[in-house]
């Protein structure tokens, strides 16, 4: 592994002279991040999960990737990583696992990208809900996971997902071990701090990853889900102690924490403890609003926190959306105040940057890349006051004042990242009070103040014209070219070894799954390679649901089903069809689509304002039914159906 290591950095020194390796430790200061020289850094980039290095039937990552971001001007990257992957026994850290983050942070850093640490967790883990915890930490007093909810309605109506959590706020009893839930949990946070103590690309550790608070104050409403007690009852000793583990292991590292889940999606108010010590703060909050009020309000109130606390905030999950005309007014929200942001996208964001990936799910691969790929100052020489870009025309007006945040006059330069896919013939580039010393067209833009100015500002262009901005439905979640691409349909029945995109294009086999599985596919569909997987491969992280009895049961009907052997041919009418807008579609999709909202506001009048909107970008509509059962009813949800499968389909 190590080996391996050192040959991708070698390859990324090689293929990319767009930025130095991230070797400057960040540190925060006020609501800023900044550099060693107190320049104020502002981050970009996206979310990735730890590269199999090749492993997988269908990458995710290429020994180019990093150099991809750098050269679209991305920064950092926010890694995902799994307590079950980095603690599969209670107490045992896989030394093996911690080394392929090690590898990966290599990878980036050489590319000059920042690493945050992310511990993720989506509906507690597995056993009970989706990913994340270990089995072994998963205490739920025997409460099953409900297979017929999908993401993220096991947090408000699961009590398997809501008492496993309730037990890991109460630190409950690891049996064999003498320690709690917590205790083990912190112990992992700490092992982690302690490989990259030394490590500058690695920015921070984010402790938890849309903490949620169980069986108390889980309602999916603004008001029902303002529990402000509980945030100083359940995190504040939590993050007390992972703050205290991650300090004492990683002095100079950031300490990340979240709000509940509920309050980055519905704007409630925001009053995160912190713990760490001055210098190491850091708030990571979600915004995935639907609507601008609500996107105002969860920014407005995440800034004011963080400036009122002081601590460096950045915005970790955002877009997963395939509109670039919403995304870039997103990026434009962030502009407007300054906030560093790491973004989720609807596909994987390593696909979006990296045009020799397979890319599904981020529908108009360029015009997403150019929504979220937009110039920006990575570094200011002063204290940022004012960004505005237009992504029609290529225009930036930056302005900052030349004093730091720690209230010292700057000496440095400061840095613009321009992004090869916004300015593909160049700029040109306006300076009052500074003087620009890089290179025309540089990717790299630098400007230095002069002497005694107390603002600049910049005025930059785009040289030519490009296209509008694409409007993009919703990106198919099961790809028939993926389906198409698939390796031919051997001369054997099918069965729980089959590769599960066989099964969907066999007649009846879709039909199959869903009706004995609910809501697998639906809930798999995003995920990058689905259709390639196995139902024995998947077991393991759903072994509530695909019990060996239940693969038994789905063998025995499998092989009855007709297989046609040879090339795959999807039918164009199948229900899986991608580009068919149906009540399995993500709600933020249907009410982006004027015909689509058209039938919802005439079929169900006030879903389009109902105080449940924060879910619906990572919500589809027949999911949503437990949350709003008056109004989502089975017979409105048949309507709804019936009218979208008339509606004409795109070309």
């Amino acid at each position: 592994m190590l080996h391996r290591a050192l040959a991708l950095v070698a390859a990324f020194i090689a293929s990319t002279a767009l930025a130095a390796p991230a070797d400057q430790r960040i540190s925060q200061h006020g609501r800023w991040f900044v550099a060693p020289d107190g320049r104020v850094v502002i981050i970009h980039g996206g979310n990735v999960m730890l590269p199999e290095f090749g492993a997988e039937a269908e990458p995710r990552w290429t020994d180019d990737t990093p150099a991809h971001m750098a050269e679209q001007g991305f920064n950092g990257v926010r890694l995902v990583v799994f307590l079950s992957g980095l603690m599969p026994s209670p107490g045992v850290i896989d030394a093996a696992y911690l080394e392929r983050i090690a590898t990966a942070v290599a990878a980036y850093k050489a590319a000059g990208i920042y690493t945050m640490i992310d511990f993720h967790q989506d509906e507690y883990g597995a056993l009970v809900g989706t990913r994340g915890m270990p089995d072994w930490a998963v205490f739920s007093d025997g409460h099953q996971a409900n297979p017929d909810l999908q993401f993220p309605m096991g947090y408000f109506n699961d009590p398997a997902v809501q008492v496993s959590f309730d037990n890991f706020w109460l630190n409950h009893p690891v049996p064999g071990t003498g320690r709690g839930v917590q205790d083990l949990y912190v112990d992992a946070l700490e092992a982690v701090a302690r490989r990259f103590a030394d490590e500058p690309a690695v920015i921070g550790i984010d402790v938890m990853n849309e903490p949620a608070t169980g069986s108390r104050c889980a309602l999916p409403d603004p008001v029902a889900a303002n529990c402000p007690e509980l945030e100083q009852e359940l995190l504040r000793p939590f993050y007390e102690r992972a703050s205290a583990a991650i300090n004492g292991a990683a002095p100079e590292m950031i300490v990340f924490v979240e709000p509940f889940m509920l309050q980055g999606a519905l704007g409630t108010p925001i009053a995160t403890p912190f713990a760490a010590r001055p210098g190491t703060r850091g708030f990571s909050f979600h915004n995935y609003g639907p609507q601008q009020e609500v996107r105002d309000r969860v920014n407005d109130g995440a800034l004011s926190h963080a400036e009122r606390e002081g601590a460096a905030i950045i915005n970790t999950e955002w877009g997963f959306n395939n509109d670039p005309a919403l995304v870039d007014g997103q990026a434009d929200d962030f502009d407007a105040r300054h906030i560093s942001w790491l973004a989720w996208t609807r596909g994987a964001f390593e696909a979006l940057v990296d045009p020799t990936l397979p890319d599904r799910g981020n529908g108009n691969r360029i015009g997403l890349l150019r929504a979220y790929a937009r110039p920006y100052p990575e570094f200011t020489a002063g204290t940022p006051v004012e960004t505005r870009f237009d992504n029609a025309t290529g225009s930036l007006q930056y302005r900052y004042v030349t004093s730091m945040p720690a209230g010292s006059q700057a000496a440095g330069e400061t840095v613009i990242r321009i992004p090869a896919v916004a300015y593909p013939n160049g700029y040109s580039a306006v300076v009052d009070g500074g003087t620009v010393i890089s290179a025309p067209d540089a990717d790299e833009l630098r400007i230095r103040a002069e002497r005694g100015a107390r603002e600049v500002s910049l005025a930059l262009q785009r040289r030519g014209d490009l296209p509008p901005l694409p409007a993009t439905r919703g990106e198919p979640d099961r790809s028939e070219a993926a389906l198409r691409n698939l390796p031919p349909i051997p001369e054997a029945a099918l069965s729980r070894n089959s590769l599960i995109g066989h099964i969907v294009v066999t007649p009846g086999g879709q039909a199959l799954l869903d009706s004995q599985v609910p809501g697998m596919l639906v809930g798999m569909s995003h995920v990058n390679g689905w259709e390639r997987m196995t139902l024995a491969g998947i077991q393991q992280f759903a072994s509530a649901t695909l019990t060996d009895e239940k693969l038994d049961e789905l063998d025995s009907q499998l092989a009855r089903l007709p297989v046609t052997p040879g090339p795959v041919s999807p039918e164009p009418a199948s229900a899986g069809r991608p580009d068919r807008l149906s009540i399995d579609s993500l709600t933020s999709d249907l009410l982006a689509d004027p015909l689509a909202r058209a039938i919802l506001d005439r079929e169900v009048p006030g879903l389009a304002t109902s105080s449940r909107q924060g879910l619906f970008p990572q919500t589809r509509l027949r999911a949503l039914q437990p949350a709003l059962p008056e109004l989502l009813t089975d017979a409105a949800l048949e309507r709804i159906e019936r009218a979208l499968a008339e509606l004409p389909q795109p070309d």
